[in-house]
């Protein structure tokens, strides 16, 4: 997993680099730390225990950009 993640910590400008293999082919993919929810608990609003605790929706994204958008994974379900 941590092979995958250019960036290995939080930033402060919330930016984040991923390596995947797209189709057999290497490619960084860059998202935010926007995450989009609807719900009592956002994810944003979230105080982490451990710096490592936001790799799973930022892989989410990635994933979501990989197919155009959230809507493209039937929005995370």
């Amino acid at each position: 997993m941590k092979n995958i993640f250019l960036t290995d910590t939080y930033n402060a400008e919330g930016i984040f680099a991923v390596n995947l293999y797209i189709k057999g082919k290497p490619t960084t993919i860059t998202v935010d730390d926007y995450i989009p929810f609807s719900g009592a608990n956002p994810l944003g609003e979230k105080k982490s225990k451990t710096d490592s605790d936001w790799w799973a929706p930022v892989l989410e994204k990635v994933w979501a950009k990989i197919n155009r958008n959230y809507e493209g994974v039937n929005w995370g379900w």
